[in-house]
């Protein structure tokens, strides 16, 4: 015997193919959307998004930041707005911009809010597929983390330090400069990840590009850099005594580790390198644009800026946002826009080119 659908057993299988076909029903125009509600007195302005949050209940969010540190922020989101169910899939940078593009070429609008390093958003931007946004917290944005035309929002940057055990190396031999780097004292003993193109970037800005990469070839021919992945893997074996010093750390480490009572200590070059900022924004068809604009703001709100700065140790974005470790130089900030896409590119192939990859 054949077996017998009924009229509910049809539309059940319609369905199930339907919703594996067809997004979810998104706003033609968000960035409309989001510019009309922006132009609403503040208090107007947060009644329409949270009233409209209520409603779609959900933001699908997109990030390549670290995993506990982000459920830290959205624990904080969530109490604020416990109506919004945040649904955060981390993947490593380039592989969320890989997502995103491949599901708006195939006409699925599913994400709302995507988080990556700076240097990708000319890519998103590019592939149509981020909105322009001034949150009301961009005023209170340090220089260098923000875009005018509202493409880039930056909600915490990196700086660079140079990291070193602190029982192989005596005070008068900590480095005052780069160029210190050079002296002999330093042969074999130093190391850096071997993916750290943002310090090239960096390097490039201070003192341009034919110079920075005469300096970075000493530094692997003459000096014989050695080259590890991972930053906080490289500050475990700085602080073990595998190497002196480790010429790329990233501050947040440094300071998590001397806390713990490690062997380290670290010092800030003058000016002080950042890598180029993390970037929040919102999806160019977000089907939940009201929750994904909270979901923007709130991690540019002073609340979260301080979970970030004194509980994580990162450099956040506002000016009113103090750091657990403040520098005490000018800072040098690799630029987003600037060196993102082909000029990145670039970057890459002469970094990867001068270690001998």
């Amino acid at each position: 015997m054949k077996p017998i659908l009924n009229g509910k057993s049809k539309i059940f299988l319609i369905g199930i193919c339907f919703s594996l076909t067809v997004s979810p029903q998104v706003s033609a125009d968000v960035e409309s959307l989001l510019l009309e509600i922006n132009h609403k007195p503040a208090e107007e302005r947060l009644k329409v998004l949270t009233e409209g949050a209520k409603k779609e209940g959900v933001a699908y969010y997109y990030g390549s930041a670290n995993l506990n540190d982000t459920q830290e922020l959205l624990k904080g989101f969530t109490k604020n707005y416990p109506f919004v169910d945040v649904r955060y899939t981390r993947l490593g940078g380039p592989s969320v911009i890989t997502r995103v593009t491949t599901e708006y070429r195939a006409g699925v609008f599913n994400v709302d809010v995507i988080s990556v390093r700076g240097t990708l958003i000319p890519e998103l931007i590019s592939n149509k597929a981020i909105a322009k946004y001034q949150s009301p917290m961009v005023p209170f944005l340090r220089k260098g983390f923000f875009d005018t035309e509202g493409y880039l929002s930056g909600y915490y940057g990196t700086g660079y330090t140079l990291i070193y055990n602190t029982t192989k190396v005596k005070p008068a031999e900590v480095p005052k400069s780069f160029a210190d780097l050079l002296n002999p004292r330093w042969k074999g003993r130093l190391v850096m990840d071997k993916e750290e193109y943002d310090w090239l970037a960096a390097m490039i800005d201070l003192m341009g590009e034919s110079k920075a990469t005469a300096f970075f070839k000493r530094l692997v021919e003459e000096q014989g850099l050695k080259f590890k992945r991972g930053h906080p893997l490289i500050t475990q074996l700085v602080a073990a005594g595998e190497h002196d010093l480790l010429i790329d750390g990233y501050v947040h480490n440094a300071v998590q580790l001397k806390e713990k009572g490690a062997p380290i200590n670290f010092v800030f070059m003058n000016p002080t390198p950042v890598k180029p900022p993390s970037a929040i924004g919102i999806a160019s068809r977000s089907p939940h644009p009201h929750a994904a604009a909270l979901l923007a703001d709130y991690h540019l709100s002073k609340e979260a800026q301080e979970i970030m700065a004194q509980k994580q140790f990162y450099w956040t974005s506002r000016k009113d946002v103090k750091w657990a470790t403040e520098p005490g130089t000018e800072l040098s900030i690799v630029s987003p826009l600037e060196w993102g896409g082909k000029k990145y590119n670039h970057v890459i192939e002469l970094f990867r080119k001068i270690i001998g990859e």
